[in-house]
Order: C-alpha cells, then sequence, then structure tokens
C-alpha cells in the first residue's frame, strides 16, 4: 500500500482525485501478457531479466503469495492505468518454479467505491468458508479494502474456484471493520494445531500488530497485539507470522514476524525489521530486545556518583551543581542513558543556557561514543546544543540531538588524532524549542557503538526490499519470502518505463545461531542455480595489490557471484561492480566493500550509473559482519537494475536497486591501504527468465 508520506496525507489531501483516478480502475480483463519472444525483441533498458517485473505499470507490494495445484501465485499491488501509484489493484502471475512467470489478467480490479490494498490468499482445503465445494477447495483473498468516500480501512474477501483466474468478491465484505483509517495489510495462515485461521495485520499508525482468528474467514475474533517496540520511526505496514526451526531442529522452532516499516529504517526511508519469538495460537511474545551496552572499551566519563568528575568545569545555569539523575521538572520523559547519572541541560527549561568541558584526556583507541539527545542545534548554526571534541583548541567532531529525549550513541572515528590530547565540550547557547543537550556514557574502543537502529534485526539494509511477505502452502516445506525492490523515497521517480518497479528475488529463509545470537538468514531460491550458464570467470587464490585491478572487462548485465576474499593486512577491499567509463567519461562503479576498522560491509551507488532523479538515491549502505578467519564471504547476484548481496551465511543483505549503463558490466577488485587476497570467486552468467 501507498504509505509514507504517509498513506494519511496522500489520501486525505487529494481524495477528489483519487475517486477520479478509480473511476478509471473498471478495467476490462487484458489478455495475457506476451512471451519472451515479444519482449527480447525489444529490449528495454534497465529491465531486469531474473526479477520479475509487470509488463507495464506501476507495481509495489507483493500480494496473495501461495502455491496451489501447481502453481507458484504472485499478486502485487498495481496500477492497471499508470506508471504511478494510485488505482490500486491487484496484478497477478503465476510460475512453476519461482522464477519463470507469466502475467496474467488483473485478479481484483479497484473500483469507483474501493481500492484493493495489500492482503493474502488461502486455499481453504476445508471449505471452513462455504465458497468451495467437496474437492475443489477455493482460493480466498483477504485483502485491505479502501473506502474513498470515508478514508476507512477494512478487510475484505474475494474468491476463486478455478485456480485463480476469475475472482468474486464476497457479498457480505468487509469481514472485518473496526473504523479505522490506518488498518491494513492482513497476512492469513491456517493454524492446524487449533483448526482455525489465525490474521495479522497492522494498524500502521500505532506501531502495532494485531492478532485475530477465525473459524470460517469470515469471522473474526481479536486475540492480541504486538508492539509497539523495535524500530518505531515510521508507520508499520505488511505484517507476516510463520514457524522456523533453529538450525533445523524441529525441537527448537520459533517463530518469526516480519513487519516493514516507512519512513525511519536504519539506511533510510521504508525498510524491513523481523522479530524472533513464540506464538501460543494467541499471542506472539518476542524475545527480549538487544540491550542498550556500551562498547568494550576505556570509559572517559559515566556522569555517575552524584557530582560532576573530578576536572569537569561547569559554566551557566544550564546544567545545575550535578548531573541530573533523569527527566528534569517539565521536561518528556528522557531515556536511553546508562546507569542514573547524565548531563542534562533542561535545568530551568529551554531558558537557560551554559558550557561544560572536561578534563584534557590522550586519544587512544580509534573510536570515541557517546550517548547524545537533546534538541537538534548543530555547530555552526544560531544557538547550537551540541557534544563537541576539542583538540588545540579547535573543534574537530561534532554531535547534536534529534529533537528526542533518547539518548543514542554518536561514535566518532579518530584514529587521525592517534596520541593528540582532547577534551569533551558541551555546548547550550539555545533558548528556544529544545534547547537542551544531553550526555552520558563517553567511552574510547575498537569499534563504534551500536545505534538503536542498529541493533534492531533487520530483514535486509540495503534501500530496495520492502514489503516482503511468504508464501503459503510451498509445496517442499520451505519458507519462501518475495519483496518489493524499491523505497518509498524515490519509487515514483525511478526513471523506468513502460513499467515501474521489480520484486526482490525469491529468498529462503531460515533460523541459524550466527555469533551465538538466533538470526534470519536468506539465501537465493535454489532454482536460481538452474539459471547459471558456464562460468565467465573463475579466480583462485590472487594477491590483490594496492588499488583496483579488473577481473573481467565485461561479465554481462545478469550474473550470480561465490566469492570468498582475505583481508590479510588491508584496510579495505571488495568488488567494483558494473565498472565502466561512462560516454562522458566518468567512471561508472558500484562498490561493494568490507571496512575492516568498522568490521562491516558497505554498498555504495553514488556512481552507479543514472543517480540524478532523486537526491535520496545517491546512498551508502551499510551492514556489521565479522570476519570469519580473516575472510568474508559473498553471494552476489546482480541484474540488469539491481545488486542483492548476502554475506556470511545469509545473515547480512543487502539490496540496492541501480541504473548502470547496460554497456558497462565489467568487473574489478580493490584493496586499500594493504593487500587483501581472492581466495575464489566464480562470476555464471544468468540465463533470462522473462
Amino acid at each position: 500500500m501507498r504509505r509514507t508520506i504517509g498513506l494519511v496525507s496522500r489520501i486525505g489531501t487529494v481524495a477528489v482525485l483519487a475517486v477520479a483516478a478509480l473511476v478509471v480502475a473498471a478495467i476490462p480483463a487484458a489478455p495475457a501478457v506476451p512471451g519472451p519472444a515479444a519482449a527480447a525483441a525489444q529490449p528495454e533498458r534497465y529491465r531486469p531479466q531474473v526479477h520479475f517485473t509487470p509488463a507495464r505499470n506501476w507495481m509495489n507490494d507483493p500480494n496473495g503469495l501461495v502455491h496451489h495445484d501447481g502453481e507458484y501465485h504472485l499478486f502485487f499491488q498495481h496500477n492497471p492505468a499508470g506508471n504511478d501509484w494510485g488505482n490500486m489493484s491487484w496484478g497477478h502471475a503465476v510460475s512453476p518454479d519461482l522464477l519463470h512467470w507469466t502475467e496474467l489478467p488483473v485478479a481484483l480490479p479497484a473500483t469507483p467505491d474501493e481500492a484493493v490494498f495489500s492482503g493474502s490468499v488461502v486455499v481453504d482445503t476445508a471449505n471452513t468458508s462455504g465458497f468451495g465445494a467437496p474437492g475443489a477447495p477455493a482460493m480466498v483473498a483477504v485483502y485491505t479494502s479502501w473506502y474513498p468516500a470515508t478514508g476507512i480501512q477494512a478487510q475484505s474477501l474475494a474468491y476463486s474456484t478455478d485456480r485463480g483466474r476469475t475472482w468474486t468478491r464476497h457479498a457480505g465484505n468487509p469481514v472485518l471493520d473496526i473504523g479505522s483509517r490506518e488498518f491494513r495489510d492482513p497476512k492469513v495462515f491456517w493454524d492446524g494445531d487449533r483448526g482455525r485461521w489465525v490474521m495479522v495485520v497492522a494498524l500502521a499508525t500505532e506501531r502495532r500488530v494485531s492478532i485475530y482468528t477465525s473459524p470460517d474467514l469470515k469471522r473474526w475474533t481479536h486475540r492480541s497485539d504486538v508492539g509497539p517496540l523495535g524500530a518505531v520511526g515510521g508507520v508499520w505496514e505488511c505484517p507476516d507470522l510463520f514457524p522456523l526451526d533453529v538450525d533445523g531442529d524441529p525441537a527448537e522452532r520459533r517463530w518469526v514476524m516480519l513487519v516493514s516499516m516507512n519512513p525511519g529504517s536504519v539506511s533510510g526511508g521504508s525498510g524491513m525489521q523481523y522479530f524472533v519469538g513464540s506464538f501460543d495460537g494467541e499471542r506472539f511474545v518476542p524475545r527480549p530486545e538487544q540491550p542498550n551496552a556500551a562498547p568494550a572499551g576505556d570509559v572517559v566519563a559515566d556522569l555517575e556518583g552524584g557530582r560532576w568528575p573530578t576536572g569537569w568545569q561547569v559554566g551557566g545555569s544550564a546544567f545545575g551543581p550535578a548531573p541530573a539523575t533523569g527527566t528534569l521538572p517539565g521536561q518528556h520523559p528522557v531515556s536511553g542513558h546508562l546507569g542514573t547519572g547524565l548531563v542534562n541541560s533542561f535545568v530551568g527549561g529551554d531558558g537557560t543556557t551554559g558550557r561544560i568541558v572536561s578534563p584534557p584526556f590522550t586519544i587512544t583507541r580509534r573510536w570515541l561514543s557517546a550517548l547524545v539527545g537533546g534538541g537538534r542545534h548543530p555547530r555552526g548554526e544560531p544557538g547550537p546544543t551540541t557534544v563537541d571534541l576539542v583538540v588545540d583548541g579547535a573543534v574537530v567532531r561534532s554531535a547534536t540531538g534529534k529533537d528526542s529525549e533518547t539518548l543514542d550513541w554518536t561514535s566518532w572515528d579518530v584514529g587521525d588524532l592517534a596520541g593528540r590530547t582532547a577534551r569533551i565540550e558541551v555546548v547550550d547557547e539555545n533558548t528556544g524549542g529544545w534547547g537542551h543537550v544531553l550526555l552520558d556514557h563517553v567511552v574510547a574502543s575498537d569499534l563504534p557503538a551500536r545505534t538503536a537502529l542498529d541493533r534492531v534485526d533487520w530483514f535486509d539494509r540495503g534501500r530496495d526490499a520492502y514489503a516482503a511477505v511468504t508464501w503459503n502452502g510451498s509445496p517442499d516445506g520451505r519458507r519462501v519470502a518475495l519483496g518489493w525492490m524499491s523505497n518509498w523515497d524515490y519509487a515514483g521517480a525511478v526513471p523506468t518505463t513502460p513499467w515501474r518497479s521489480a520484486m526482490t528475488l525469491p529468498r529462503e529463509l531460515a533460523l541459524r545461531t550466527v555469533g551465538g545470537r538466533e538470526r534470519l538468514v536468506q539465501v537465493p531460491v535454489r532454482e536460481l542455480v538452474g539459471q547459471r550458464g558456464a562460468a565467465a570467470l573463475s579466480v583462485r587464490s590472487r594477491v590483490l595489490a594496492r588499488g583496483t585491478t579488473v577481473l573481467a572487462p565485461a561479465l554481462g548485465s545478469a550474473a550470480d557471484l561465490v566469492v570468498d576474499l582475505e583481508a590479510r593486512d588491508a584496510r579495505q577491499f571488495g568488488l567494483e561492480l558494473h565498472r565502466g567509463v561512462r560516454p562522458d567519461g566518468t567512471l561508472q562503479k558500484t562498490v561493494l566493500g568490507y571496512d575492516t576498522r568498522r568490521g562491516e560491509i558497505w554498498l555504495d551507488r553514488t556512481a552507479s550509473g543514472e543517480t540524478g532523479f532523486s537526491a535520496a538515491f545517491p546512498s551508502v549502505q551499510r551492514y556489521p559482519v565479522p570476519l570469519v578467519n580473516g575472510r568474508l564471504r559473498l553471494r552476489v547476484v546482480l541484474d540488469a537494475g539491481s545488486v542483492e548481496v548476502f554475506a556470511g551465511s545469509g545473515e547480512a543483505v543487502l539490496t540496492d536497486v541501480v541504473l548502470p549503463d547496460p554497456a558497462l558490466t565489467a568487473l574489478a577488485a580493490f584493496s586499500d591501504d594493504g593487500s587483501a587476497r581472492v581466495v575464489s570467486l566464480t562470476a555464471y552468467p544468468l540465463r533470462p527468465t522473462r
């Protein structure tokens, strides 16, 4: 569903236009889309070769993922009348193998009175709904109806008795209406242990997932809610709930809840988080969140003990005679600090000012981290509220709050200042709204601190994986997910035509113990191996000196890379994808690298090709991944318009849309500040699935 600048703002402010647009949705059944031969006759720039795209027009969330009668069904949010969001209907495609898709006519078209938002499909084998017949179960779609006349979102049914080719709306719609404008995206599954249906559905602006049960898909009983928890910086959407066995052990079964959120993800804009826990048929209980722990290192100041640390100079009226012990009179609740004491310049309210200076200390570690909160008034603007690092009388690093009373970690890389003498200065020169600063627990360490967003379990830390849900009824018991490969920050501006947006690769999900913690791991579905051609490149035990080494001058637009790299003494190392010199003389490259000092992989698409269509598009995404015996293992899938990276066992995933010049497909490796080694790298071209 369209959602961010807020579904509320988008729909509420353009309701008249939306109703007018919906009139277009009296859409006749379209013929099936031309097959691969017709598509090949007119190649389209950036059209993916192994990812699903509609033949034409807008697409977003995957919906109704179900396997039935030998076919995988993919329904999707679709505008049959144009290349922008609107006129929301359910598109439809089927596949025998999750890769080769045949697009069918629109399954559930919008009408002037109802838009068809996201939802799910089940096969009602026991005919609990009465929509089917003995031996001929109905496929039942459970979807969100949005009624433009009122703005209400409610849950409705439609059913098919001909393998999903035609659909009938239930005469009793909606079947679940709580009078909300932010109640959407039902995922329904059969609970065989209790003989009933379970629904998880988002209360979007409340950052909650509601759980309902039903005997017949028509009568629903509310059982419990989950949230808010984890990341809550945007609205919650598209939940899913399913079981997985830890390390393949049926005796260690857990339940996983997926939640999409927009905006506020760790990489910016829309993203997805997951929770691991238990489910008793009515309540999902997530495991405890990861603690707000300081990195291992040397504490510079912890502000405990009921008095200012020895040598700290306190001036002005904003800080009081001793560290605060939490929230001050007239202040919203303060949280996120460690222990009891902290710097809080709200003494006397926002109208007071002051400055604190720490005693000098020597920088001996690469990272300096501190918990910072309060107003967002950065250095260089009038009335700063900042925490500054000062060396030789000059401010060399600075941080400010986020207009929040929740402290979060700020980390500075101070490796270039090793051995220098420094001070911490806390500055409050602001007397207006949010005119205060919070500080706690300054620590020197070898690695940066993990922020609140870093401690969330993210499904994917790239920019372009959203609204992923899993297939119901997979015949071999696999849990397979599919997501929308775009981001609400710029989805409507991506310069593709006559279609807009692609789906991610289908991914097999599992729970694995990684680093002592149960993690969701993802790998491309095994069927992708069958699309490989003969290896186009094979590299073994090649040392990378400082600089860049071209491994293949032309790899092709779609490839599957299996990579094992060794850090040796390099500070950074990695690959350059889609590399080449553009007609304007600039170097095109998408950089997949590893930073040994930060302990993380990164994916940089700032020079990846066409990037100027949105200021939000050029970006660098990062994911903490420890090396194993000094080595980094990667699976990288390239397509004409995307890069998907699976690191380690698949516990760290980065998915990015990229729009490279299709003529530039070189592959290179690089090493900075030392040498690295390609232990092994095999690149397989991928045959088109279109």
